[in-house]
């Protein structure tokens, strides 16, 4: 293949391994996302999916392993995280939005501070990503006058407004109302329809059906099988994706 067509890999994990205490959550994880790839991780409670998740902007600490994000080795002691992780962008389970700032407050505080960008450059990004979201009527409502589908469109646009390069989704619509799941999985497959390269645990198969390019399927602290949605979801070769098919499907 010319390097001209060859993808960049945005993420590189090796062997990855997680204990906490005694107990083993990751045993030797190995996998790469291209750019531009969106990778839905599926998996039974306690497989490990979110620790995975966790481990690849060093919210959780790795045991073992090497995890080499955006061209940076994360664990290299050279390396600033933070610097990393302005472009990597992080959704999770409960929008951990700032209760005492509104939505306009919530969405400039990271440009503003980290990327040290004018409050009137962040205002205008802000309000360009709650357009993107169908949030710009809520600029001034604080997370509290938000149902809960609005609040997670609210903390995606936040992740956007730092203009990151990958975008980590952990589990962003099982916190919600079975009625509120649409419009936040709808603004997901936006992002992967224009390019958006995104690492999503979730539980909701016909996302991963449509959207993801490749499903990996995780259980008991492994990778059990990976590729298509049609090979995994239709063909799956494993007994456990099997078994962990027939109890969601």
């Amino acid at each position: 293949m010319s390097s001209a067509n060859e993808k960049k890999v945005r993420i590189k994990v090796e062997h990855l391994k997680k204990y906490f205490g005694g107990q083993e959550v990751l045993k030797d994880i190995s996998l790469e996302v291209d750019e531009g790839e969106v990778v839905v991780v599926l998996g039974p409670s306690g497989s490990g999916k979110s620790t995975m998740l966790r481990c690849l902007n060093r919210l959780e600490e790795k045991t073992d392993g090497k995890i080499v994000l955006l061209g940076d080795d994360i664990y290299d002691k050279n390396v600033n995280i933070n610097k990393v992780r302005e472009n990597i962008g992080m959704v999770f389970q409960h929008f951990n939005l700032f209760a005492n700032k509104n939505v306009m407050g919530n969405l400039t505080l990271a440009p503003v501070k980290v990327k040290r960008w004018t409050m009137d450059r962040a205002e205008e990004k802000a309000r360009e990503m709650l357009k993107v979201v169908g949030m710009l009527d809520k600029a001034d409502a604080y997370p509290a006058q938000l149902s809960g589908g609005q609040k997670q469109r609210v903390a995606i646009a936040r992740a956007l407004c730092m203009e990151p390069k990958v975008m980590l989704f952990d589990e962003p619509t099982s916190a919600l109302d079975p009625e509120m799941v649409g419009e936040v999985l709808s603004v997901m497959k936006l992002l992967a329809s224009e390019g958006m390269t995104m690492v999503v645990v979730t539980h909701e198969i016909g996302f991963a059906r449509e959207v993801a390019d490749r499903i990996i399927f995780m259980d008991g602290g492994y990778i059990v099988e990976e590729g298509s949605p049609e090979e995994v979801l239709k063909n799956p070769k494993e007994q456990r994706t099997i078994d962990f098919l027939n109890k969601v499907l």
